[in-house]
Parts: C-alpha cells; sequence; structure tokens
C-alpha cells in the first residue's frame, strides 16, 4: 500500500483503517469476542467539507469485516454509536488524548452499553494504534 496521505474522514481513509485493523495482532487479541458494528461519527464544522461525516465499522472477534457509509441519519443505525468534533477526532488518531478517557469525559460521546465498551478498553487503544498507521492528512 502507498504511504500518500490520506484525507481524514474520507471514504479511502475509512477502508484503509478497516484493513489496519484487520492487519493489527494487538487488536486481533483485544477485539476477541466483540460482535457489534459500531457508528462513527464526525460532527460537521463550518468551513471544512468531509467526503463522509459517518461510517460503520463491522467489528467481529477482532477483525473488521467491512465498512458501510450510511447517506443520512435514518440509515445510521448501530447498537454503538461514538460521535464528537473533528477536533477531537484529530486529537484521538494522534494520540494525544486516550479515547477511554474522552468516552468518560465526555470528549467522544458514546451511545450503547458503556460496561461492554470500557471491558474492551484494550480494544479501543489497538483501535488508535491502527488509525495512527493510516497516513492521515488533516483538513485543519
Amino acid at each position: 500500500m502507498s504511504d500518500q496521505k490520506i484525507v481524514f474522514p474520507s471514504r479511502e481513509w475509512v477502508n484503509r483503517y478497516c484493513n489496519e485493523l484487520s492487519n493489527s495482532e494487538d487488536y486481533n487479541k483485544a477485539g476477541k469476542g466483540w460482535k457489534d458494528p459500531i457508528l462513527f461519527k464526525v460532527n460537521e464544522e463550518a468551513g471544512l467539507q468531509f467526503e463522509v461525516s459517518r461510517f460503520i465499522l463491522k467489528l467481529m472477534d477482532g477483525k473488521c469485516t467491512s465498512v458501510d457509509f450510511p447517506l443520512n441519519e435514518s440509515q445510521a443505525i448501530a447498537p454503538f454509536i461514538i460521535e464528537a468534533s473533528y477536533d477531537n477526532w484529530k486529537k484521538v488518531i494522534e494520540g494525544k488524548i486516550n479515547p477511554t478517557q474522552a468516552m468518560l469525559t465526555g470528549q467522544l460521546k458514546v451511545k450503547g452499553n458503556m460496561a461492554l465498551l470500557l471491558r474492551y478498553s484494550t480494544a479501543a487503544i489497538a483501535m488508535v494504534k491502527a488509525a495512527q498507521r493510516v497516513p492521515t492528512q488533516f483538513m485543519k
């Protein structure tokens, strides 16, 4: 794969991220037992045009099996939803804030079974490390 930087968020970035998750030994181990898709939402921001502002990762036993790009809010349905501002997603991907702490402090807004998510906090760290392997071009 090329190491040319990929704009976040974009279809290309999300697909590459899914591949990085599936190829991550850390995530493969830490995500064992996880069976639910997660909807990720990037809040709209004045002056920024996103190719995609929401995507669903279908995660199963430490692998990313596929990606969906809901066209509208009514199609954006998943048992878990993680939503944040562009700046907070950038901080998480860059490793400047811990994803578990960000969930607990509201920097990442979570809908779904928080107790289950917290049990997989090691998987959340592995997910961030996988995102860091995607050569990312941030819009600001």
